[in-house]
């Protein structure tokens, strides 16, 4: 029995028949139809559960990729042999960011100076130690911000943020979510006091008031970022390298403030104990905190989308609410070694498998980069060797060191960025949908996309 005539294997249908991923029945480019390849399961960063209607539904319709105006040119990469040297780093241009960027970010630094300014007059006004000792308390604080900081921006490699947003993460964390904490806890003390005593209110304050209210102080920091800059939150990591900020911004403040009681109640050795206790073995406990709010709410608005990251937002607070109240519950028993043993144990494993958790979401958003960027070559914008250089740590590095050889690695690192850049964006089009403003953004990333690869092609011949 004869069989029936395969499908004509012209590049947009599969060995099986089916059409590709993608394809229309729009005519072939005039030289060539781009190669389709698969680039694993795209289902982990899947859109499609979301309800087609009610509050939750994407408010667009999904974005497709369009093809090129013309056929690609191969780019250099594609036709030079891959060649290993050690370079020296350049510093990265820093993203555009809009004025309100700016603009929150000048306010933000007043108000950390005022922040300062209130706690270093109650010093003076209330403690019976030389003022000359404060800023000795705050440069301890600013020892474990720097950690913390330092720590992020490894993580923060991948596709880097914007400085300014990263400053506002820090100012936000140590000037309006620490000064509110203060106050709030403060009235909430007293209240606590007239309900229970001063019992109820020194077991009620750190347990129940500080975890609510400086978690959710915190976690509003997040907000305001997805709100000022939503392109730049576009997923877990994002959520967690700003969380670890606003978190470490706010133990640098909180550390001054007990530090400073250190000082006024055991001396230089009352500040050297509390700087071990908090600003050594409980170096990550804020940032841990409030980057798991954050890895949540970058989550949910990379799936689901920009309203639902919002709507998140209350149960996102809850697994940093625990651990702070548990830490605090404990903290408030451990009157013996071995309790403290135990309590600063389970802190050190809490931190390491944080840290495995940022080694995780690396490597989660550079597999999402070379999943969306596959998009886009398997509609003719790139070619798959290009997908493999900008969406691995090796072809990066060797892609790097290939464009020292010939005069062009500001162009190969920008071309790097811009690419990630644009894998985000076609995700946050995926959940969010054709939202018009982000599908010029895309078509402008798209634009600088054939520019740098034109720019790489012609230092190459």
């Amino acid at each position: 029995m004869s069989q029936p005539p395969s499908p004509p294997q012209n590049g947009r249908y599969m060995p099986n028949g089916r059409p590709r991923p993608g394809a229309s029945g729009s005519p072939a480019f005039p030289s060539s139809q781009p190669r389709y390849i698969d680039y694993g399961n795209p289902r982990a960063y899947d859109t499609s559960v979301r309800p087609a209607s009610g509050l939750t539904a994407a408010r667009y319709a999904p974005a497709q990729i369009q093809r090129p105006d013309h056929a690609q040119p191969q780019s250099a990469w594609s036709t030079q042999t891959r060649r290993a040297q050690e370079v020296s780093q350049e510093a990265a241009k820093v993203p555009a960011v809009n004025i309100a960027v700016w603009l929150v970010t000048i306010l933000l630094g007043f108000a950390l100076l005022f922040v300062l300014g209130y706690f270093f007059l109650q010093f003076i006004l209330t403690s019976s130690s030389n003022p000359v000792w404060w800023p000795i308390t705050a440069f301890l604080a600013l020892f474990s911000l720097v950690i913390i900081t330092l720590v992020i921006l490894l993580a923060d490699r991948w596709d880097p943020q914007p400085f300014p947003l990263l400053i506002i993460a820090v100012l936000w964390g140590a000037a309006i979510a620490a000064f509110a904490s203060y106050w709030i806890n403060s009235l909430n003390a007293l209240l606590f006091y007239a309900i229970g005593g001063e019992g109820f209110s020194d077991f009620a304050t750190p347990v129940i008031s500080a975890p609510v209210v400086e978690e959710i102080s915190k976690g509003l920091g997040l907000l305001l970022l997805m709100l000022l800059a939503r392109r730049y939150f576009n997923g877990p990591l994002d959520g967690l390298i700003y969380g670890a900020l606003i978190g470490g911004g706010f133990a640098f403040t909180e550390n001054i403030l007990y530090y400073s009681r250190g000082l006024e109640t055991g001396g230089v050795g009352g500040v050297l104990f509390t700087f071990v206790l908090r600003g050594v073995l409980n170096i990550f406990g804020h940032a841990i905190y409030t980057s798991l709010t954050g890895i949540l709410v970058g989550f949910v608005a990379r799936k689901w989308g920009t309203i639902m990251g919002f709507l998140v937002f209350v149960p996102a607070l809850i697994p940093g609410m625990l651990l702070h109240a548990g830490w605090n519950l404990f903290a408030g028993i451990s009157d013996n070694l071995v309790l403290l043993l135990i309590m600063f144990g389970s802190k050190a494993l809490i931190s390491l498998l944080w840290m495995i958790a940022i080694m995780v979401l690396i490597w989660d958003e550079s597999r999402l980069t070379r999943v969306r960027l596959g998009d886009y070559a398997n509609q003719g914008w790139l070619t798959h060797e290009e997908v493999d250089m900008l969406a691995t740590w090796r072809g990066r590095r060797e892609g790097k060191r290939w464009a020292t050889q010939i005069g062009a690695k500001p162009v190969m690192k920008r071309f790097i960025r811009e690419s990630a850049d644009l894998a985000s964006i076609r995700q946050r089009l995926l959940a969010d949908g054709a939202n018009p403003r982000v599908v010029d953004t895309e078509r402008t990333l798209l634009g600088r996309l054939t520019a740098n690869r034109q720019e790489l092609l012609s230092y190459a011949r």
